[in-house]
Order: structure tokens, then sequence, then C-alpha cells
């Protein structure tokens, strides 16, 4: 505080850092783990003087990851940032190693761990379960990543946007990763798929193979979520669903983050409803860094920590001395989230208007849609809200996507398993007590509210990929229910009600895959006509290894920094010429091309009577002939 600065917070913070950390001190005494509080201590304090080193462990991760989002906050945007990263790294492996298991902190860091016997028995004993999971998670991936570059056939405008970003934040020096960019996403997601560019190759297929793994990754964890909560066979064929499920597919093999919404939901409830059972610090730790690590994903994984208090909420309702019980593990899970989120908490403070700025330009409140449907339509508030759960809640069976983020011809579950989704919701609404199905039935119905029925045009499918594992696992419920019915009612055997449920998946794996790579892919629709006018533009120009100068009529339709163009041709010098070329001179000295918008065709004709020699060549869409541009290429 010596040099008496305006902004004074984060002194303040030190101060108080410093304060908390004397205390501790004095709590701790003289440092010697296993030491046994004394009579009367309060239990906090007694955790503290009973694992002093833990203690001192979860402070250094604390104090680590505020002040790595302190020098983020305080340094030029275009310095590196490298050192900043590594710093909230260690504070999440320092916390992470306070919440470790016991026999890393009493000298005997091995009893932490299982011995090789231990290892090769529990192999013997799983190695059916191991490889089957294997066979579905490869079956996932064999479905998210092959032919990555085509299919789908267009980068879509955001998928370049945030590729290009990406590209520039892992450009040395290393850009900010606590920060937030386009659309006020955080930085931190450009970061992750920068990583993916590096690894797999700076291409359309390199940007989206992230998106694939992580796919593939939700399989597992949607496995352990469904086996923690309904058993083995839940599990099951919640993992089989959603490997082949259309609409999880999709956004898998897209350069977006919306599907790691999917995989943080189902991590986070798994660590925490596994927590809650065997009584763990390190899952209740582990659990509130994925919840805070979500937070810079998009903006559906900050529900996830929402979602997982109305829940601990109604535990503590239902269940005597609840808090009692557990109030250490989630004070464990309340640091492990802040230690994750505190460097973009930081920023927040210093830019508090990006916390909302998305959430509010969506929101049908606070950008003043209803209020403007209200005098558009002359229909009443309570009709236009109607509306909105109505297309809702039927996204699943009836209503279509009516954004290019997919817009399939079909709702975001197939005839099939929209069925089994309907009586897998009947089967848990009729046993809401339970706490499974509570925790199941919060998550859905809590995202469709907060995520479609109060935003505009719903339903719009990137902002509900969190319940993608939620709908499979619905799915798996409807199955088993009626399973258990047909058992029943017919006197089907185990035998034969496996075979029905092989043959069952089998079909509804062969619906959406058909659907998916031999209806919906050839239609390119994805990402609108401009994706489509763009990606085909770029990959000729990739072919052709073009690097003059390109005049672009294609405004107010297409602008050359559009997020396809700048991400698969970065090279290439584009110009955007105005409407009817007004204050516009092209330099064709060595040559250049004209490229033309289908609206601005009529331009052609004054380009082709300025440059006679020129060649041109019209470029038609593979999925329905229309012209998607016209070409003029002048060579000196």
């Amino acid at each position: 505080m010596t040099y008496r600065r305006g902004y004074v917070w984060d002194g303040v913070l030190f101060w108080a850092l410093g304060l908390l950390s004397i205390g501790v001190g004095l709590c701790v005494g003289d440092g010697r783990p296993g030491r046994r509080p004394s009579h009367g201590t309060t239990p906090w304090l007694a955790a503290i003087q009973t694992h002093p080193l833990r203690a001192g462990a979860a402070l250094t991760g604390v104090s680590l990851s505020v002040a790595a989002g302190l020098g983020a906050r305080h340094r030029p945007p275009d310095a590196g940032f490298a050192d900043l990263l590594f710093l909230w790294l260690g504070g999440l492996a320092a916390f992470l190693g306070a919440c470790s298991p016991s026999g890393l902190w009493r000298g005997r860091p091995w009893r932490g761990f299982p011995s090789l016997e231990g290892v090769r028995r529990w192999f013997r004993g799983e190695a059916g379960r191991v490889v089957m999971l294997l066979l579905v998670v490869g079956a996932g991936v064999a479905v998210r990543a092959s032919a990555l570059a085509h299919i789908p056939a267009n980068l879509g405008g955001d998928e370049g946007t945030q590729g290009a970003a990406a590209r520039a934040l892992v450009r040395a020096p290393l850009g900010n990763p606590f920060s937030t960019g386009w659309y006020s996403v955080p930085t931190m997601s450009f970061l992750a798929y920068g990583l993916s560019l590096e690894v797999f190759g700076a291409s359309v297929s390199g940007l989206r193979a992230l998106s694939a793994l992580i796919g593939a990754a939700t399989l597992v964890t949607t496995y352990l979520l469904a086996r923690e909560l309904w058993g083995e066979r839940t599990a099951w064929l919640s993992a089989t669903v959603l490997a082949f499920a259309h609409y999880h597919v999709h956004f898998s093999r897209l350069g977006s983050n919306q599907i790691a919404d999917a995989l943080v939901v189902t991590l986070s409830l798994w660590l925490l409803v596994h927590g809650m059972r065997t009584k763990e610090p390190w899952a209740f730790g582990a659990a509130g860094v994925t919840m805070g690590l979500g937070w810079y994903g998009y903006f559906g994984a900050r529900l996830v920590g929402l979602l997982a208090a109305v829940y601990i909420g109604l535990q503590a309702l239902l269940r005597h001395r609840f808090v009692a019980r557990y109030r250490l593990l989630l004070a464990l899970l309340i640091i492990g989230a802040l230690v994750a989120v505190a460097p973009l908490l930081l920023h927040y403070g210093a830019h508090p208007g990006e916390v909302l700025s998305r959430p509010n330009q969506v929101s049908i409140f606070a950008s003043g849609w209803l209020e403007r449907e209200r005098e558009l339509t002359g229909r009443s508030t309570a009709s236009l809200l109607l509306e909105q759960v109505w297309k809702a809640v039927s996204a699943f069976n009836y209503t279509l996507d009516p954004t290019f983020w997919y817009r399939a011809s079909i709702p975001l579950l197939d005839v099939v398993g929209g069925l089994f989704f309907v009586l897998g919701m009947a089967w848990a609404v009729s046993r809401w007590r339970w706490p499974s199905n509570s925790l199941l039935l919060i998550w859905f119905w809590m995202a469709l509210i907060l995520g479609w029925v109060m935003t505009e045009n719903p339903p719009s499918s990137q902002r509900m990929v969190i319940v993608a594992p939620a709908l499979a696992i619905l799915v798996a419920l409807g199955i088993e229910w009626v399973l258990r019915l047909s058992g029943g009612l017919l006197g089907a055997g185990a035998t034969t009600r496996r075979a029905l449920t092989t043959a069952l998946l089998m079909v509804m794996a062969g619906v959406n895959l058909g659907y998916y790579f031999l209806v919906y892919t050839p239609t390119r629709v994805y990402g609108n006509p401009t994706a489509e006018m763009t990606t085909v533009l770029a990959r000729e120009l990739q072919r052709d290894g073009y690097r003059g100068i390109l005049y672009l009529h294609g405004a107010p339709a297409v602008y050359w920094d559009f997020g396809t163009l700048q991400f698969m041709v970065p090279e290439v010098a584009g110009v955007d010429v105005p409407p009817n070329g007004e204050g516009w001179e092209p330099d064709v000295t060595g040559g250049t091309r004209f490229i033309f918008h289908p609206t601005r065709l009529g331009e052609l004709e004054v380009i082709r009577g300025r440059f006679p020699e020129g060649s041109e060549r019209y470029v038609r869409s593979t999925a329905d002939g229309e012209l998607l541009y016209a070409e003029y290429t002048v060579t000196q």
C-alpha cells in the first residue's frame, strides 16, 4: 500500500491473506501432522490443526490462483502470460494435492496409491467392464473424429472466428488466458483450441479434433454418473445412446466450445454424488475445480454450479443433519471452484459489464425482446411465454432447431429415442423423491428454462448441449422401464431382454448415424449459405496456393473478415469492395481475382468491361446447384 494507487483492493486482498496465514499459523502451533485438536475447538480449526500441511497446500493454491489473476489484470495486453498460466496451474495442483489421499501427507506417499498386486486384482475383476467401455468410447471416437475436415462440409463463421482467435492467442508471446474476447467468451477456451491446433495442425480437422475428444470423454463421465446413480445397466445404456446420438455427434464435430458443457456437467455431478456417498475430500475438491473450470468455456456450463447448489439445498432439506455432516467437504467444493475461477472473477471485477453481456443479449427480458414482441404481435405476455415453453419442451420430439448451428430436419432426438425419452421422463417424475431422479430432473428442467424458455429463438441447439447426457439417461431409463414391464407381462427372461436391448440399440444407432451422415451432411445446411460460399472459396484458394489480392464484392451479405475466411486463408489479402464500387480502384498489377456474391452479380459486367482479358467462372453448390459466387480472374 506504500504507492497509494487509486486501485487499493488488491492491497487489501494481500493484507487479508496475510492475516489469514497468521491465523492458520497460530492454529497449527508446532505444525506436526496428525496433531489432535484441543477440546472445544470448532470443526474448521480442528480440521486445520489435524491436517496443517493440507491446509497450507490449500492456502498456497488459493494464493497462487489469486496472484495469477492479479498479475493478468495489471499486465499490458501485448505482454506474455505464460508464467501466469503456469502459476495458476500450480495453484490448482496445490489445492488438489491438499485434497489427495492421506498417505501422501504422512511421509509415505506410496500408501496413497494401490499396490501393483492390487491393480492386477482390480483389472482381473474389471477387465470385461474396461474392455466394453473402451469399445463404446472407440465407437464414439470413430463417429466423431472421422473425416472431420469435410463433415460438416462447411466451416461455420463462428467456428472460424474462434479458430482465428485461438491461433492468435497461442502465438508467442502467449496472450491473456484470463480475459474475455469474441462475444465476451473467456479466452481460456481459445487457449484450449489453440493448443489443439498446435497438436493436430492448423487446419479445419485440427480445430475440430479437440471437440471430438471432449465428446468421446463425455461418454465415460456419463457412464460413471449413471452407474453411480442408477446402476450398471442404465450406465451402459446411457453411454451407448449418447455415443450415437446425432445431436451430440454433431456438436462433437464442430470447432466450438459448447461441447464442453456436457463434459463439465457430467464430471462435476459424478464427483459430487460420489463424494456424497464416500465422503472422500478429493471428490469434493475436484468437483469444485471442475465447476470453476466450466466458467472458462461456453456460458451454459455456468449453470452447473447453480444446479449443484439447488441439489445440495434439496438434500439439506430432506436429509437429517446433512449440512452438519458435510460442511467441511462442501467448503472444499466452494474453495475448489474459487481457486479455479478466481483469475476470471478478478477480470470481471475490472470489467463488470462482461459478466452478463452475452446472456443479456439473448434474454427475452434484458434484451427487450418480450416487450417488442408484444408491440409487434399484439399478443399478451402469457401467450408469448407459453409459446416459449412449448418450443422448448417439444424440441426433442417435434419442434425443429431454427438456427444454423445445426438446423436438422428432425427433432434433437430421433423418433425411437424420442419415444423412450418421454417414457423415461414419466418414470423419473413419478419417482422424483429419489435423490438420483431429483438431480436428473433439476438438471434437465433448470437448463431448459434458463437456456431456452428465457432466451430468444428456442430451441437454439447450441445453448442446450449441456442436457445431451441427461437426454441419453432419460432414454436409458425409459428403455429399462419397458424391459421390466415386458419381463413381467410377457415373461421374457434375462437373455431375451438382453437380446431385445441389443437390437434396439443397434436400430437407434443406425437411425441416428444414417440421418446424420447420409441425410443431413449432404445438405450442407450447417453454418448458413454464407458459410458454404466462403468454405468453398477458401478451399479453392488453398488448392491453388493463391497469395495475391482478392477483391470481394460481397457486402452487405458477406465481408472478408468473416470467420471462415480468416481462419482458412489468413495469408490471402482480401479487400471488401463497397456496393457499386464507390470510391474504390483495384490494383491488378501481377494479376488478381474478383469474387462476386450472387446479390452483386451485376457488377461483374463492369469489371469485365474494364479488364476484358480476364476469365470468369461460376461456382455452384454441390447440395442444390444454387450459385455460390462468380469468379473473375485477371492475369498480367
